[in-house]
């Protein structure tokens, strides 16, 4: 039988992208030492016809942000700052609960600080605009309360990482990129890796970053000049095995082996919980690899570094598409490049048909999260399996994990099903492990009610006092709506009803038309028969309090 060669698998993986009128992407691969793959497929640009090439400049996005963990470290080195203070210790003007945060928790995520572009959608009508510098730590200091406790929970956020930007250059008396180039790439020779904080700004060799739209292609812009080091960095494949090189290895000229080991150490919670998120990178296990790695995602690009230290793999995948699913590809490519002799059996999700009773809404009073529990089947000819959405966003398979379910499995989980029920009887109330944390969620109505049985109407204006901002709950042609009322245009959400006082806020219907989707849940107060007020809860923003008017 003959065994197509890595070169052949990675060729067949890759294919898709190998296009003349569409975007793509720029892999470059390292296996013990030799560069075994570099290539580019599909366009740099679209309006010029300039093909991607291993030497085209593309975006990495959130794979920036252990860069600046690193730089926090150096500097924590050189006795200029405690990553245990909060941030108003460096950043005093941050002089509200968004400063309260240690440096640390913010490089975990565990802050709680509010997502500053969540708030700029709401605040401009159902639009994003565009965050001028300084913009950030403008908006964060209008807030009067935080997502949760700093260190009892984790919510992605790229504020704090700006933040960690802001202190760097404060301290290190440096531009974040000056600052980054002279301690960590310059030594590299990572020449063609810079900070391009807007996507305005205009790059030779650049790839250009696109969003499907329909059948079409857009631009992709990120609605911020404040593109720091939560994700600003550009760089090339060459330049980027060159540095997972150095970070797999145990070369101290550039930074020692004891920053190295911090990069990596699991996060602790306030409980004692760990997970596998470090500093800016995370570390699980994978078909049995102990394999690192950080995706990245701006309005138009993906990326994704991964390094298996056993195997001295490195694979470096970055996409001028919203769409090639970076992170994806990067397992298929380690998958192509061990073989299945070296890979364990991949671990399978649960069976919904072992677990009837979890199917179905549930709700959490005490955190206002809502977990959607729904039985899919990834492919026609398999069996259904779990899948778990939290504040109405899809978050993954449930898994085995010791005794009861997570997701994900392992190191890296966040919400866990420890004592899933036995019987196929749902209960009226399922507890769940979030971060460690015991929460408490009732079982939401199997048929939810109809806009006409709603116990009270919730139809009416509503005001965020924080933002001086106005909102509509309206009906439109039958249907709840949450219009934002931009001042030309149109942006709203579809309400669903879950219960009396729970909705899902399904498609986001924008003019122009928004091209991701941005999921949220809606819960009412509801006080003495009326509806007093209502709070917006989305993966990264929670409880955004909005008072009727």
């Amino acid at each position: 039988m003959n065994t197509p060669s890595v070169r052949q698998r990675l060729d067949t993986l890759f294919e898709p992208y190998n296009r003349s009128d569409a975007p793509g992407l720029v892999v470059g691969v390292r296996h013990r030492g030799a560069l075994i793959y570099r290539r580019g497929f599909g366009l740099a640009s679209i309006e010029h016809s300039v093909a991607n090439t291993p030497a085209t400049l593309m975006r990495i996005g959130s794979t920036t942000k252990h860069f600046t963990c690193l730089a926090i470290l150096l500097l924590e080195q050189d006795g200029k700052l405690d990553i245990s203070h909060p941030v108003r210790t460096y950043l005093p003007e941050l002089d509200n609960c968004c400063g309260e945060p240690t440096l640390l928790q913010l490089m975990h995520h565990t802050g709680g600080l509010p997502d500053t572009s969540a708030a700029a959608l709401l605040a401009n009508g159902g639009y994003f605009g565009h965050t001028p510098p300084g913009g950030a730590i403008q908006i964060l200091r209008k807030f009067r309360s935080l997502n949760f406790v700093p260190g009892t929970r984790l919510a992605y956020n790229n504020d704090g990482y700006t933040l960690l930007s802001l202190i760097i250059e404060r301290l290190g008396g440096l531009s974040w990129n000056d600052f980054v180039t002279r301690r960590l790439l310059a030594p590299l020779g990572m020449t063609n890796t810079m900070l391009v904080r807007s996507d305005l700004d205009i790059v030779r060799g650049m790839a250009t970053l696109h969003l499907a739209v329909g059948d079409t292609w857009r631009r992709g812009i990120f609605f911020s000049d404040d593109l720091l080091g939560a994700g600003g960095l550009v760089s090339t494949v060459d330049d980027m095995l060159r540095w997972t090189a150095h970070l797999r290895g145990t070369d101290e000229s550039i930074f020692g082996n004891e920053i190295r080991k911090r990069l990596l150490e699991p996060q602790r919670f306030a409980n004692g919980t760990t997970i596998g998120y470090g500093l800016g990178l995370m570390r699980e296990q994978l078909r049995g690899v102990d394999i690192i790695h950080h995706a990245g995602a701006t309005m138009g690009a993906q990326s994704q570094m991964l390094i298996a230290p056993a195997h001295e793999l490195d694979i470096v995948i970055m996409s001028n598409r919203m769409d090639a699913a970076a992170q994806v590809l990067a397992l298929q490519a380690m998958e192509a490049v061990l073989g299945e002799e070296g890979l364990a059996a991949e671990t399978a999700p649960a069976a919904a048909a072992d677990h009837p009773a979890l199917a179905g809404r549930w709700f959490s009073r005490e955190s206002q999260t809502l977990l959607s529990i729904e039985a899919v089947r990834p492919q026609p000819q398999q069996a259904e399996t779990l899948l778990l959405s939290v504040h109405h966003a899809p978050a993954g398979a449930l898994r085995a994990s010791g005794t009861g379910l997570a997701r994900p499995a392992g190191a890296s989980s966040s919400v866990e099903i420890r004592k899933p029920p036995t019987d196929g009887a749902p209960p009226p109330v399922l507890d769940v492990h979030i971060c460690g944390e015991l929460e408490r969620f009732e079982r939401l109505p199997a048929i939810p009610p109809a806009i006409a049985e709603l116990a009270t109407n919730p139809c009416g204006r509503y005001r965020h006092a924080e933002f001086a901002k106005e909102v509509e709950i309206r009906l439109d042609d039958g249907r709840l709506v949450l219009d934002l009322l931009p001042m030309s245009g149109g942006a709203h959400w579809e309400l669903e009803a879950f219960a009396d006082d729970v909705f899902g806020c399904g498609r986001f219907r924008a003019i122009p038309e928004f091209p991701l989707p941005l999921p949220a849940t809606l819960t009412l107060d509801r006080r003495d028969g009326e509806v007093r007020g209502f709070w917006l809860n989305m993966d990264r923003m929670r409880r955004l309090r909005f008072e009727r008017c």
